[in-house]
């Protein structure tokens, strides 16, 4: 479905005590020796983890850069899972490596999750390379718009770099609809949060930039960018 538009716009001892009485002292001098000992081993660990940032300040929703596939985070049992929302069936349990960087469990597929400038988890690194952006939404829910908020996306947009290819925008009772004037194609889509709006079947995205209280582009996909003209 990615291919719907692109085309046409170039588209995871207990130790045995012995019975007899000397067996038990010497188990019990032995036991008592063990347990001071493990205590001065696990204690700065114990100390560490008290000090590792709350999972739950992982959770959310994470969207990777082509726009239309999401990555959610969650706590599970004291473990963070990781879900692929295009794929409800693929799940993972990550294990923690040190306070921002996990594994998947079974596939060691790496994951390390990063702050912003004001100290907040906002995007999460997959395999080392990918960025995914953390967004306030749920992108598989159909978000609730006003009139006034689906009408100021509404208008036309012009191609960044080929401005003779136009669509427009109107307004729909569910959300959006998009229309290519070279070909009167037209394209259906729900609102997800204020400003990112999918297809039916989910794998056409748009997303809006709004500056100085207006809109003023729109982002199809991953780099496709369109301007609007009034």
């Amino acid at each position: 479905m990615i291919q719907q538009i692109k085309p046409s716009i170039r588209s995871k001892a207990i130790s045995q005590i012995s019975r007899a009485t000397f067996g038990l002292l010497v188990g019990a001098c032995c036991l008592l020796a063990s347990y001071d000992t493990l205590a001065q081993t696990t204690s700065p660990s114990a100390s560490l983890q008290q000090n590792q940032t709350p999972l739950k300040s992982f959770q959310g929703y994470y969207q990777l850069p082509n726009k239309v596939a999401f990555i959610a985070f969650d706590e599970q049992d004291n473990k963070l899972h990781a879900t692929q929302l295009w794929d409800q069936k693929k799940s993972y349990q990550l294990v923690r490596k040190d306070d921002t960087h996990f594994e998947s469990k079974n596939e060691g597929y790496a994951i390390e999750f990063l702050k912003n400038s004001a100290g907040d988890f906002s995007q999460a690194k997959i395999l080392g390379r990918i960025v995914c952006e953390r967004v306030p939404f749920d992108p598989n829910k159909i978000a609730s718009l006003t009139a006034s908020q689906l009408k100021q996306l509404a208008g036309t947009y012009l191609m960044a770099n080929d401005n003779n290819l136009k669509i427009t925008i109107e307004p729909s009772v569910q959300g959006l609809i998009l229309k290519q004037l070279w070909d009167n194609t037209t394209i259906s889509f729900t609102p997800r949060s204020e400003l990112f709006f999918l297809n039916e079947d989910g794998t056409f995205p748009l997303t809006f930039s709004v500056a100085n209280g207006k809109v003023e582009q729109m982002t199809c996909f991953e780099k496709d960018l369109w301007l609007k003209a009034d």
